[in-house]
C-alpha cells in the first residue's frame, strides 16, 4: 500500500485546469498567426497594386520634348492669354468689391444721419 498512486479531485482538476490554459493558449497563438499571415498578404497585395499604378502611370506620361517648336509657342501663347485674362477679372471682382462696400457704407452713413434728424425732431417735439 505504500506504493499506491493516489489521485485526488483537487489534483485531476488542476491537471484539468493546466490542459484547458495550454489549448486556450495554442488556439491564440494560431489565431494571432493567421491574423498576421493574412496582414502580410495584404501588405504584399498593397504592394503589387502599386507598382502595377507606377508602371500605367509611367506609361501614360506624354512627354513634351515629342512636340513640335510651333506647338510649344501655341501652348505658350494660349498660357499666356489665360494668365492675362485670370488677373483682369481678378482686377474687376476686387473693384466691384470695394465699389459694393462704398455703397454699402454710404447707405449707412445716409441712414444713420437720417435716424440723427428724426431723434433730433423727437426731442425738439417733447421739450
Amino acid at each position: 500500500m505504500a506504493t499506491e498512486a493516489i489521485i485526488t479531485d483537487t489534483t485531476l482538476m488542476g491537471i484539468l485546469v493546466v490542459l484547458a490554459m495550454v489549448i486556450v493558449y495554442f488556439i491564440v497563438r494560431e489565431i494571432r498567426i493567421m491574423k498576421t499571415a493574412s496582414r502580410s498578404i495584404e501588405m504584399e497585395l498593397e504592394k503589387d497594386k502599386l507598382k502595377l499604378l507606377k508602371q500605367h502611370e509611367e506609361s501614360k506620361v506624354f512627354s513634351f520634348t515629342r512636340l513640335s517648336q510651333e506647338q510649344t509657342a501655341e501652348i505658350k501663347n494660349v498660357e499666356d492669354d489665360n494668365t492675362s485674362l485670370e488677373t483682369n477679372i481678378y482686377a474687376k471682382e476686387k473693384l466691384i468689391e470695394t465699389r459694393l462696400n462704398r455703397l454699402e457704407n454710404l447707405v449707412k452713413t445716409r441712414k444713420l444721419d437720417n435716424l440723427l434728424g428724426n431723434i433730433q425732431e423727437q426731442e425738439k417735439k417733447v421739450k
